[in-house]
């Protein structure tokens, strides 16, 4: 597996958000999101609920 894609899925999960992660690692929210999902896609299974904020 991607130490990346391990990066960001543990600090998303840890901090809250892809924006906390984000700030955490150096990268976009856009970029931990879509590291997030190819971790999902790999593994062929969701690990997070996603929620849009009102």
């Amino acid at each position: 597996m991607e130490s990346a894609r391990c990066k960001a899925i543990i600090e998303s999960v840890e901090r809250g958000s892809f924006r906390a992660a984000a700030e955490a690692l150096g990268y976009t929210p856009s970029a931990v999101s879509q590291l997030v999902a190819a971790l999902e896609k790999d593994l062929g299974l969701k690990l997070l609920i996603r929620s849009k904020r009102a």
